[in-house]
């Protein structure tokens, strides 16, 4: 006699059936459906044996699933009353899963596969359902061993065939479609099938990603690699935390072919258990292949940590893997009689590369740009070239003059001609800037040239304007007191001195220096703008442009132009002459006009418009800029990600913003977790979001109210989608208050609506206060329309809270006042959504009849099919309460088909 009773065995079962997806789970299982055999409990031990069959198949053990399979079988011909409906159900869904369990082990014999396959048929042949898995069985066995003409005609009859409720979901039956027309090298048909599916809706927890993994290929094939990008990062964030599934062994060959070998070892790195995990043959096939493939394209010395083995180097762990692929591929191929699978293996580990694809967070460059190659000769002569250059104008031969010359070959020059290399190599950023050792430069060189520099580098010192008044004052070349009086009318005018920074720009013009004429120039216009004449500017550095220019002065006027461009909303100019900067000069040079780009991109709201110009930007910054440029580029790039709905790519790119951010980059880190927040909200991947928020809130400073009551109303909305409800009040009345604060009253009853919206239904109390609070701010407000607009809010929640408490009376009256203020506000998609909610009142009223006319009338005021299906769904559920037939309604025919 068993020392446990039947409360035992089925709280065993019930404590292992909600533990989570695992082997763990899987014996515990196990364990209760020994007690229930014990006990004799059959009902239990049918119960025990389904869960047994399902947590297999979320571990991807099919071979765990077969043991519990035939002992259910055996239980259905001796006691079919002992099966639950549920359990009916299961037991002819799983009886797919076992066909697809034997062909993926090699360990069962051909004949036991296609016994399994023509049960399958039988089954669901006697139960009238649609033979469309058999299909789609025979298919994938077809392909198994070899046989493409088969796999042919069973995919033809596969897609002729109509599903029906033992079908796979409609997205899983597209990819399962992608799949076999990708085989047989059908991809233009595949692709453009596989990319319709994506369109539909699934609750199935295998998709979109499926279908994207399927497409990656047929998609490269076709030479489509931005579509293969997007399916790739898209796909991969969704299952990059499954331990489980073989669709990652798939994105690590993509990256491995399309010279993403960085993130393809990142996400190997990530599944390395899988060298030692306990799978299914085809799977461990599957990864050691995939695998094999990237490891075959980098460096043989990389180091991996495998566990349960130790250290390996990539060319062990290439040996380890592509061996046991051969073998497992052998394998499969003695028991199928062909030589299928070591053909497939083989030529996947020969398989060239596809064309490079760009994936959201652009590389550097494979091949860096052609530059401007440094210069060999006599060390004297270069800084002599170096010095006459920069004093041209001509900076772009001057730095390159200036990289030939090491300052450890500093002491072979004149003493006067090292000072001018140590100098600008601390004005161009090659070195930290020194104010000590600039003076000690100094000291080397004539009294006229440490002005002209000392000038030069006035603008933003502490005393830069006696500093420039000086220099101007004991210079003795008219260059000199050029530089000097430039200096002097910028730092006039940001002292507001324009009348006196007006005498500098016409002492400079007047002295009229041949090497600073395009300076002056330039300065004039840039004189003008700073007093806000940027018509008159503008017009005057077209002119200016328009002539020949040193290229200093031309970086210079290209940077005006732009400047103004953007202050003056002139985005179609503004964009190509951001495009014309950069390409006017070599690297590096352009990749400091990138920063004058992006900024004028950003400003004028252009990132979804500008990607390219943003991929451009991070890709040359990581070669040519700081970490912290690139982390700024990124976040630009994630903007035009988020403008173009590509919200997998934008935070992909912001989290490579966030890993590149450098110290003294506090307000863009807050940026970037802020946006960060809200893509992953968007993604519904609410925990990252809700530790984004907050990272935010800690980081905004508290004066700044309106941004934190901005902030707060989406970490509010996130708390409130993941059940945190007692935080997500506190985050939308502290919003509210700091939106008084501020005087935005309309924001502030935005909260307290969003509060009442998103409490649970049984918090009546709260919501009615939430609403009544909203309503004494009604008051506050100036325009008419923003009044009616929040009445209406109010007014629907109120009805909603009737509702609730049974008051249908009160509840439709209200939705007739919220009804006609909506119309007077024009929004017709609202007035839709406010005559539902009151045919739903009607339902829960029982009038059926009256739910009935208010879903025709809410039909009638359609503006387009955004609301087909729930005027559909209420509208059949009044005539079926009626029992009225729907299937020949004409209204219903007629939204049916809207929705198809």
């Amino acid at each position: 006699m068993a020392d446990f009773t039947a409360e035992d065995a089925e709280r065993a079962f019930l404590d292992a059936y909600n533990m989570p997806t695992g082997m763990p789970k899987h014996e515990a299982l196990e364990r209760a459906a020994r007690m229930s055999d014990a006990l004799g409990h059959l009902p239990l031990g049918v119960s025990c044996r389904i869960a047994m069959i399902d947590s297999a198949y979320y571990l991807a053990r099919y071979d765990l699933m077969l043991a519990p399979f035939a002992w259910v079988r055996a239980a259905e011909e001796k006691d079919p009353e002992a099966f639950n409906e549920y359990e009916v159900h299961s037991l002819n869904w799983s009886h797919k899963w076992i066909a697809t369990g034997l062909r993926r082990d090699p360990r069962f014999s051909l004949e036991q596969l296609r016994a399994v396959i023509g049960q399958l048929a039988d089954r669901y042949g006697r139960l009238g359902f649609s033979v469309q898995p058999v299909h789609g069985a025979r298919a994938e066995l077809a392909y198994h061993v070899g046989d493409m003409t088969g796999l042919a005609e069973h995919l033809g009859k596969y897609l002729a065939t109509e599903s029906g409720p033992m079908a796979d979901c409609d997205a899983c039956v597209v990819e399962e479609q992608v799949w076999m027309l990708a085989r047989l090298g059908r991809h233009h048909e595949a692709a453009a099938h596989g990319w319709e599916g994506l369109s539909g809706n699934t609750n199935c927890a295998t998709q979109p990603q499926g279908i994207l993994s399927a497409l990656l290929w047929p998609l490269l094939e076709i030479g489509d690699t931005e579509r293969a990008a997007h399916a790739h990062t898209t796909a991969y964030r969704l299952i990059k935390d499954d331990e489980i599934t073989s669709y990652v062994h798939e994105h690590i060959r993509f990256c491995a072919l399309t010279g993403n070998l960085s993130r393809g070892e990142d996400i190997l790195r990530r599944s390395l258990h899988k060298v030692t995990a306990k799978q299914l043959p085809a799977d461990e096939m599957s990864f050691a292949e995939c695998a094999s493939v990237l490891l075959q394209r980098i460096s043989p010395d990389v180091v991996f940590e495998v566990p349960t083995v130790g250290s390996l180097t990539a060319a062990q762990l290439l040996d380890r893997l592509s061996s046991r692929a051969l073998e497992l591929a052998r394998a499969f191929d003695a028991r199928n009689g062909t030589s299928a699978w070591v053909d497939r293996v083989s030529e996947s580990l020969k398989q060239a590369d596809y064309p490079h694809v760009e994936l959201a967070v652009p590389a550097a460059p494979v091949t860096a740009p052609a530059e401007e190659p440094v210069v060999s000769g006599d060390p004297v002569e270069i800084a002599e070239s170096m010095v006459t250059l920069y004093e041209q104008g001509d900076f772009v031969k001057a730095r390159r003059m200036l990289d030939s010359l090491p300052a450890d070959m500093d002491s072979l020059l004149p003493p006067d001609l090292a000072a001018h290399a140590g100098i600008r190599r601390m004005t161009t950023g090659l070195v930290p800037f020194d104010p000590a050792a600039f003076e000690e430069l100094l000291t080397a060189l004539p009294a006229d040239l440490a002005l002209r520099y000392r000038a030069r580098l006035a603008v933003g010192l502490e005393g830069g304007l006696e500093l420039a008044e000086k220099c101007l004052a004991e210079a003795s070349s008219d260059y000199t007191r050029t530089v000097a009086a430039l200096t002097l009318a910028e730092l006039y005018d940001g002292a507001h001195s324009h009348e006196r920074a007006s005498g500098m720009i016409a002492f400079a013009s007047s002295l009229d220096v041949p090497e600073l004429r395009g300076r002056v120039a330039v300065e004039t216009a840039e004189h003008r703008a700073r007093q806000q004449d940027l018509e008159g500017a503008y017009a005057d550095i077209v002119s200016v442009m328009a002539g020949e220019l040193p290229l200093n002065a031309r970086f210079e006027g290209y940077r005006l132009r732009l400047r103004l461009e953007t202050l003056l909303q002139r985005v179609p100019e503004a964009m190509a002459t951001a495009r014309e900067f950069v390409a006017a000069f070599p690297l590096p040079e352009s990749a400091e006009t990138r920063w004058y780009q992006v900024a004028a991109i950003q400003e004028l709201d252009q990132e979804g418009a500008c990607l390219g110009d943003l991929r451009e930007a991070v890709a040359v910054s990581r070669v040519h800029l700081s970490p912290g440029h690139t982390a700024h580029f990124c976040f630009a790039l994630s903007g035009g990600y988020v403008q173009t709905d590509r919200f997998v790519e934008a935070a992909e790119v912001l989290e490579e913003s966030l890993r590149l951010l450098q110290d003294g980059q506090e307000d863009l880190r807050l940026q970037v977790v802020f946006r960060l927040g809200q893509v992953c909200r968007k993604l519904g991947e609410l925990p990252a979001a809700e530790r984004y928020l907050r990272e935010a809130t800690d980081l905004l400073p508290p004066e700044e109210a309106g941004r934190r009551a901005f902030l707060l109303d989406a970490l509010a909305s996130v708390q409130g989608r993941l059940g945190k409800h007692d935080e997500a009040t506190a985050s939308w009345r502290a919003a509210a208050a700091l939106w008084q604060q501020e005087g935005d009253f309309s924001e502030a009853i935005g909260s307290l609506v969003e509060l009442a919206s998103t409490l649970p239904d049984d918090e009546v109390v709260e919501t009615t206060a939430a609403v009544d609070e909203a309503e004494a701010l009604l008051p506050s407000l100036d325009e008419p329309t923003e009044v009616t607009r929040r009445q209406a809010e109010i007014l629907a929640i109120r009805a909603w809270v009737r509702s609730q408490a049974g008051d249908f009376a009160l509840a439709m009256k209200h939705y007739r006042d919220t009804e006609a203020l909506v119309a007077s506000l024009g929004d017709q998609n609202w007035r839709v959504f406010v005559v539902l909610r009151a045919a739903q009142v009607l339902l829960g009223a029982d009038d059926a009849e009256g739910a009935e006319a208010e879903a025709r009338r809410a039909a009638s005021l359609l503006p387009d099919d955004a609301q087909v299906g729930n005027v559909l769904s209420v509208l059949s559920e009044a005539l079926r309460r009626q029992n009225k037939p729907s299937g020949t309604d004409p209204l219903v025919r007629e939204l049916t088909a809207r929705l198809d």
